[in-house]
């Protein structure tokens, strides 16, 4: 009996429910005095020893753990910023270590949870950490699509690529009416002398390349030097002395316009609580033909009705410069964006500032202008979105000054220039873009219709 008073306590159990089971001298003529059963017996003592040192090994691992995850402190729930959320696409929610029931009748327990967790970590409940920022409203992202980061970048530059290529094609048509009194009007209701009724049609195309440089993520510069393909048909009454036949005379002409350069800032990045802005300067040079001094000429047998210019001019002729200011915001799908832009046009001396025969040279002070804009762009899918805005430009009266002569205003050179326009954008590679655009004139002074497409390339 010294032997199994040494065993285990596990094994006395068993060993004392057998014996309360069993009467007690048999129980004593049941125990094995063979050697071989005794040894078979202790066998599977040390067995049931083995089990219960491995359970206990096991236990104390157990016990280890928790007492390691119970001293392990509750990390911040935000594991990025709230300016780098708002570049994921859709709605940031922060993470939680707690799941977020969606019965409104747990929201109590969840509470409780919450603030068991604030007070272990020694969190404030109500800091901008805790589980959302109080201060920093939810937001879309700001188009994480390539066609509403396409329209972005038209509307406020093109920052951060260090090299690209844009190729604008462009299209323009006008179509104006006048009619030319030559004579008075007799007793307040009769016209003595001669009405001719004249009309201009002008197509413009447009071939508009413009390459870019990105200095920094918010500066790059660039330069643009377009060229002009221009044809006027010049249509009025009075051929052959008849009022009721029609002359006509179309005038082609084309060459490089304007070049100028430009460089953008970017002011302000966008947040989730700021937009974009972006200030740029822009500064021209009269490489093209200006029309100061282009003669007119009379179209033959229109009986002096009809006179149409020598040549068509591609640029203005003056020095200019323009400094505006873009403002963008996305809201995903939505790009909302307006600017403002000043443009200043110096004045210059001509030797000839007149359509008549001979020169007369003199000194031009073309309008200055001011252009504003609005729109918003809606991301369709990833590749493609739609976009719609309106412009305006109101441009001063022209005014000339010949050499020994007072000033004199050009009557009818102010402009009201108003235009609504409609695209579409497309990504087409992660390198290459397609923008469109179709505008409607809504003014006498503005195009009747134009269409322009921009391929701009990255490097």
């Amino acid at each position: 009996m010294s032997k199994i008073v040494s065993l285990p306590m596990t094994a006395m159990i068993a060993i004392v429910s057998v014996l309360t089971c069993c009467p007690t001298g048999a129980a004593a003529e049941e125990l094995p005095d063979d050697p071989d059963e005794l040894g078979a017996l202790r066998a599977e003592v040390e067995s049931l020893q083995q089990r219960e040192a491995a359970y206990h090994r096991r236990l104390a691992e157990l016990e280890a753990r928790i007492a390691l995850i119970e001293r392990i402190e509750v990390p911040p729930l935000f594991s990025i910023e709230a300016d780098e959320a708002s570049e994921l696409r859709g709605a940031y929610a922060a993470p939680s270590q707690l799941a977020i029931p969606d019965d409104p009748a747990l929201a109590f327990f969840r509470n409780q949870d919450l603030a068991q967790a604030f007070a272990r970590t020694g969190q404030d409940q109500s800091s901008p950490v805790a589980g959302r920022a109080s201060d920093e409203p939810e937001r879309r992202s700001p188009a994480p699509s390539d066609a509403v980061v396409e329209v972005a970048q038209e509307q406020r530059g093109r920052f951060g690529d260090r090299l690209g290529f844009d190729l604008g094609l462009g299209y323009s048509h006008f179509d104006n009416a006048r009619i030319s009194l030559n004579g008075f009007l007799a007793l307040d209701a009769i016209f003595l002398g001669t009405i001719s009724i004249d009309q201009i049609k002008s197509d413009v195309f447009t071939a508009d390349p413009t390459i870019r440089y990105g200095v920094s993520d918010r500066l790059f510069v660039d330069a643009n030097l377009p060229f002009l393909y221009r044809a006027s048909n010049f249509r009025s009454g009075g051929a052959g002395g008849s009022a009721s036949a029609l002359v006509e005379s179309t005038v082609h002409d084309e060459g490089f316009g304007d070049f100028s350069i430009g460089a953008s800032y970017r002011l302000l990045a966008e947040t989730t609580r700021q937009p974009d802005v972006v200030v740029s300067a822009r500064v021209k040079f009269p490489t093209g033909r200006h029309p100061f001094g282009v003669e007119f000429v009379e179209v033959e047998n229109s009986e002096g009705n009809l006179q149409v210019p020598e040549s068509l001019a591609t640029g203005n002729g003056v020095y200019g410069a323009s400094l505006g200011v873009a403002v963008l915001k996305t809201l995903d799908p939505l790009v909302v964006f307006g600017n403002l832009s000043y443009f200043r046009n110096f004045s210059r001396d001509f030797s000839d500032i007149d359509e008549n025969v001979g020169d007369l040279p003199g000194r031009v002070d073309i309008g200055d202008a001011w252009q504003f804009g609005v729109g918003l762009a809606f991301a369709l899918n990833d590749k493609s979105s739609i976009s719609m805005s309106y412009s305006q430009r109101l441009v001063e009266r022209t005014r000339l000054t010949p050499d020994g002569q007072d000033q004199r205003v050009v009557v009818g050179s102010q402009a009201n220039v108003a235009i609504a326009n409609f695209g579409a954008t497309f990504s087409l590679s992660p390198r290459l873009a397609l923008v469109t655009n179709v505008g409607i004139g809504l003014t006498d002074d503005s195009p009747d219709m134009s269409i322009a497409i921009r391929l701009p390339f990255r490097f």
